[in-house]
């Protein structure tokens, strides 16, 4: 550059694409939707070696503020916070698809975080499918027992209906 003359090496755009998360995972994680967009930022920057960190991050607290949303007891709450998620996952997470496809999320995610990679041959697209899964369960989850409070079973039949056995 001894000559004045700049040379462009890098040229990024000022925004970026963010994933709109579903309105029940966004409610129950606000924090989740808000690391994934920066995780996404990073990725888009590209600041690939952090953009990995900050998925694991969002993956963590979606599965711990989905679990939190879950539970009544504070112990129970309490315990959630406090444990390593793949523990937590194992413990406290009751449907098994939700299981395991965060388990694996979690998998991926520590070998972005971590020094040595378990599972080679995956990457940040994989861990991202990953978490894409797990909130598609969880807000199947979600949606499946907002339903059950809209129409529970026990409500009581009209004159000349039929029960929901079609008797």
């Amino acid at each position: 550059m001894s000559s004045g003359v700049a040379h462009l090496q890098l040229c990024l755009p000022a925004t970026h694409f963010v994933t709109t998360q579903p309105k029940l995972v966004a409610e129950i994680s606000p924090s989740f939707a808000n690391i994934y967009g920066q995780a996404e930022a990073a990725e888009a920057q590209p600041l690939s070696e952090i953009a990995g960190v900050g998925y694991r991050r969002a993956l963590e607290f979606l599965v711990k503020d989905y679990l939190i949303s879950q539970y009544e007891d504070e112990k129970a709450k309490a315990d959630i916070r406090g444990l390593f998620l793949g523990r937590c996952i194992e413990k406290y997470v009751k449907n098994e698809n939700v299981k395991l496809v965060a388990k694996r999320a979690a998998w991926l995610g520590n070998d972005e975080t971590h020094y040595v990679r378990l599972w080679e041959g995956k990457d940040i697209k994989d861990l991202k499918n990953l978490i894409a899964l797990t909130v598609s369960w969880i807000e199947m989850e979600l949606r499946t027992l907002e339903l059950k409070k809209d129409m529970p079973d026990n409500v009581p039949l009209a004159a000349g209906t039929v029960d929901k056995d079609g008797k």
